[in-house]
């Protein structure tokens, strides 16, 4: 997602136990390093061209993924947190917006599932629109509220709620690859608010044109041709 996005340079940091795999599978384009816990990420945040950070599909969920989420945004790298980075901190939402507030630049992109293991069912139970405005408010970043109809929040109130998006793209490892577009959107400099929202809406018009049937993996080529549209569009 993040490549198809226009990343001009994406690397994997996989533990040694999962690095054959990763590399058995690709693409090419896609690089690989070593990361073997805390000590592995420093590694890999020293080198300034790593700008911006995916975390939390398969990451895990504890005290491991919790310690990776406060290294990355206290490198103050743009970050997009998704799943168990997420996750993580059910029950210490608090400790999660201390680091999103000092760190600034940060999406968060839960489902309602995971909104409501993080912020907790009182704040869960309010409207979409509410519970994501106070989110945002609440953490000084960004949200994605997934779902049929996805709703972006700023920490500043704007709000806007996506609706090109087909029911179809309700598939395992959509929004996996939602996180990878939003954050090759921030490595190219785009700012939160606007990489979340376009982001959002290109995965929508990539899960149009994968159409009805589409898996997780169909998701980056089709963005390459929402590219073409909006190239075509654009005379």
């Amino acid at each position: 997602g993040a490549l198809r996005a226009g990343a001009g340079l994406v690397t994997l940091g996989v533990p040694s136990e999962a690095l054959d795999a990763h590399a058995a599978r690709g693409p090419d384009a896609l690089m690989l390093r070593l990361c073997n816990g805390g000590a592995g990420l420093a590694v890999l945040l020293a080198d300034s061209r790593r700008n911006a950070v995916v975390i939390g599909p398969a990451h895990g969920v504890g005290a491991e993924t919790r310690a990776a989420v406060s290294a990355v945004l206290g490198a103050r790298r743009a970050a997009v947190l998704d799943a168990d980075a997420l996750t993580s901190f059910e029950g210490a939402v608090e400790a999660l917006a201390a680091l999103t507030r000092a760190a600034g630049n940060v999406v968060l992109t839960p489902h309602d599932g995971e909104f409501a293991r993080l912020f907790g069912p009182a704040l869960a139970s309010t409207s979409r629109l509410h519970r994501a405005l106070e989110a945002a408010a609440m953490t000084s970043a960004v949200v994605v509220l997934k779902g049929p109809s996805t709703i972006v929040a700023a920490p500043d109130g704007r709000a806007v709620v996506n609706v090109n998006a087909p029911p179809w793209l309700g598939t395992a490892g959509s929004g996996d690859v939602l996180a990878g577009v939003v954050g090759g959107l921030l490595a190219q400099g785009f700012g939160p608010w606007d990489a979340a929202r376009a982001g959002v809406w290109l995965h929508g018009e990539a899960g149009r044109i994968a159409g009805r049937g589409l898996i997780a993996d169909d998701l980056p080529e089709a963005l390459a041709a929402v590219w073409r549209e909006l190239e075509a569009a654009a005379g």
